[in-house]
């Protein structure tokens, strides 16, 4: 039911609202590489953030990225030198730590990573780090 109200959304061009439907479903059922992949190929409105963008800036007010969310937000962030957002989003437990999440992380800032691995799931990356 839910990733038929996101597809019927997303098709009419409602980002935010399916955005929103995204948020409110369990698991990976809509929050996947093939939905980021849409929005990111999706045709946005004049004078509007890009859909990836609203995409991402919906799930963030609302739910915490899984790990796929997060290396696909923070690697053009990062790319652009905007680290403290990175951090910020990190400091309100936004993002899913991972030992992907975390080796992105390192090639900007050590420490930061040290943050990411050390609430990892995964023990054998904190065990990499340290």
């Amino acid at each position: 039911m839910l990733i038929e109200q996101f597809n019927k959304l997303f098709q009419a061009g409602q980002y935010v609202e399916a955005a929103k439907v995204a948020a409110n479903s369990p698991g990976t059922s809509i929050r996947n590489a093939q939905t980021i992949a849409n929005y990111k190929n999706a045709q946005g409105q004049p004078g509007q953030p890009a859909p990836i963008l609203q995409y991402f800036s919906t799930l963030l007010e609302r739910v915490k990225l899984n790990s796929l969310e997060a290396i696909e937000l923070c690697t053009p962030v990062l790319n652009q030198g905007k680290k403290n957002l990175v951090e910020n989003w990190l400091r309100e437990g936004k993002l899913e730590c991972s030992e992907e999440l975390g080796n992105l992380i390192m090639k900007y800032d050590t420490q930061l990573a040290g943050l990411v691995f050390e609430n990892c799931p995964n023990k054998q990356a904190k065990l990499n780090y340290y």
